[in-house]
């Protein structure tokens, strides 16, 4: 039996591999393609692995920090990073407890930027995340230092987190552009339900690591000049960035329980991103996901294995959705109040709108993203460029356009809001009354800042077999715009490219002048040996992707151009 087993590097090569409990020789084919890095990283298909006698994960032996006993608790705050300019700009986390072996007591093997012990980037997933236990009221203080820890610049006034340990502290002190640390200090509970219950566990315990040393998390921060005129991607994940399953339930239960190693990048996106940034002079990469926050201790691995630099990364507060939920609902039908001025019809259609798109809420994106680009705008430089970059599955489409409306301010005041809360997008309504009164006081607060700049360079929707074409992805935005509106008839509007994942993507950012001819072949070559929905993508089936690819008839003299030079590529054997 032959297992193809695809490495970056240059040479072909054979291993001969005995299997324990097994007598027959197996033959593992290792087919190889160079890489610019000249580290070797490899994988095995599940299917291939099955077949080949490996051990699956749930089949291997549990690790030592699996198997060892939970002997304690250590309070960390998990931040990520943050991305502001001069004279605005934040920071953000969230404080959990989280259970620890005797091993984990070591302090020094703690990565306080990614709250991860050591080794432990190999084994998290989201489901052993969703079981963290939040701090409630934390009281904190945050410390920016300079990159090299070294020397503390601004310390914040104390701040206070909410029920579920999440923090936020916004910063006007002028901070000079480039990169910094932010440290995380607790000082102590405003919860006296946490204060208990620290008690409780000390007097069961005795000495605790909850109760040690106030440096409990890191961060990175990016500050841009005022000035600044170069470009900030933003990208959406799954669909995007990632091959997630999110069409069945299988597949979105599954990517609960995969490890950073297991959660693969859809070809040639990681370096697509990596490209752009080193074409764009060290150009900011934000990444947002409506996945849950419980994800981002994996996302942020997943992101550091695929060498991808990231200055943020947003995600959903699920419990905090949930939580929302139902105070709002209890709330409107218990204020009879409401009932006298709306009328008993009125009270009750509106108590069906919202819960109904509440509801919808827990999944869909639309207020979502649209908050989180209004809110990151806020902190971003009046003349930064933004690429956006995201996929047909769900409504990226559609946010991308109206988050540019609101920029221009072609859609604002009572008007917006009324459009929001009466969107019906694919059948559902998701966005509620309170999320669309935020969505219009961001867009106000945005123009009164930058005014009525359109920030917005060039839209990039990935076109997966999972979405919907070009023609009803038209349909979809043209109906659901007012009337009289045409995002592809208004210079101030970028429309949408649509085409099919990072070679269309990279001819379209060469077109508009911002990747070489260079980048677009170095991102097409580490394509070669990924997998695909099932399928290893070799020469021929990259040559036919680029053959196909979907893009508007201004682009095609460049397509013909990448295809020319793979054609020659080939015939030299430079990608095989």
């Amino acid at each position: 039996m032959t297992v193809f087993l695809f490495i970056r590097s240059k040479t072909l090569l054979r291993y001969q591999c005995f299997l324990s409990g097994s007598t027959e020789n197996k033959e593992f084919h290792f087919l190889c393609f160079h890489s610019p890095s000249d580290s070797v990283q490899f994988s095995i298909h599940p299917f291939y692995q099955k077949e080949a006698g490996f051990k699956t994960l749930s089949e291997r032996p549990e690790s030592k920090t699996e198997t060892a006993k939970l002997v304690d608790k250590k309070r960390i705050a998990i931040c990520g990073g943050t991305l502001g300019r001069e004279n605005r700009y934040y920071v953000r986390g969230q404080v959990v407890d989280v259970g620890i072996t005797e091993e984990m007591r070591e302090d020094s093997r703690w990565d306080l930027l990614s709250g991860l012990f050591e080794g432990q980037e190999d084994e998290i997933t989201p489901f052993l995340d969703y079981g963290l236990e939040p701090v409630r009221k934390p009281i904190l203080v945050a410390e920016i230092w300079d990159e090299s820890g070294k020397n503390p610049l601004h310390q914040s006034p104390e701040i206070k987190g909410d029920e579920g340990g999440f923090f936020f502290h916004e910063f006007t002190k002028p901070l000079n552009p480039g990169k910094y640390i932010f440290q995380i200090h607790l000082r102590k509970l405003d919860s006296y339900r946490q204060f208990t219950k620290d008690i409780a566990y000390l007097n069961q315990k005795g000495k605790s690591e909850i109760s040690g040393q106030s440096l409990i998390g890191k961060g990175k921060l990016r500050i841009l000049p005022e000035n600044f005129g170069g470009y900030v991607t933003t990208s959406d994940i799954d669909q995007t960035y990632l091959a997630t399953d999110i069409h069945s339930n299988k597949g979105k239960l599954s990517t609960l329980f995969e490890t950073p190693r297991q959660k693969l990048a859809l070809p040639g996106m990681p370096a697509l991103y990596r490209e752009i940034r080193m074409a764009t002079d060290d150009s900011p990469l934000c990444f947002i996901s409506a996945s849950p926050h419980f994800f981002r201790r994996t996302l942020l691995t997943t992101i550091r294995n695929h060498s991808i630099v990231t200055e943020s990364l947003h995600l959903k507060y699920l419990e905090g959705t949930i939580k929302g939920i139902v105070e709002k609902f209890w709330d409107s039908v218990t204020h009879p109040a409401k009932f006298i001025t709306d009328g008993i019809l009125g009270s009750m259609e509106r108590i069906r709108k919202f819960a109904g798109a509440s509801f919808q809420s827990l999944f869909d994106q639309m207020s979502y993203k649209l908050t989180i680009l209004l809110r990151d705008r806020l902190y971003l430089p009046t003349n930064a460029k933004e690429i956006l970059i995201g996929d047909n599955t769900e409504s990226d489409y559609l946010i991308f356009i109206l988050y540019q409306y609101i920029l221009c301010g072609k859609m604002q005041g009572k008007e917006l809001e009324d459009y929001l809360y009466h969107l019906n997008f694919l059948g559902r309504d998701a966005i509620t009354r309170d999320a669309a009164r935020s969505i219009r006081e961001l867009g106000e607060e945005n123009r009164k800042i930058h005014g009525d700049l359109n920030s917005v360079s060039l839209v990039l929707i990935n076109k997966t077999s999972h979405g919907p074409d070009e023609e009803e992805i038209h349909w979809n935005v043209q109906s659901a715009l007012p009337a009289g509106i045409d995002p592809f008839q208004q210079k101030e509007i970028r429309p949408y490219v649509l085409t099919e994942g990072a070679p269309g993507f990279a001819v379209v950012l060469q077109d508009n002048g911002i990747l070489d001819t260079s980048a677009v072949f170095r991102i097409v070559a580490e394509m070669t040996g990924e997998w695909m929905e099932g399928k290893v993508i070799d020469p021929p089936t990259l040559m036919e992707w680029i053959r196909n690819l979907t893009l508007p008839g201004n682009y095609q003299n460049e397509k013909d151009l990448i295809l020319e030079g793979l054609k020659k590529a080939l015939e030299k054997e430079e990608i095989s």
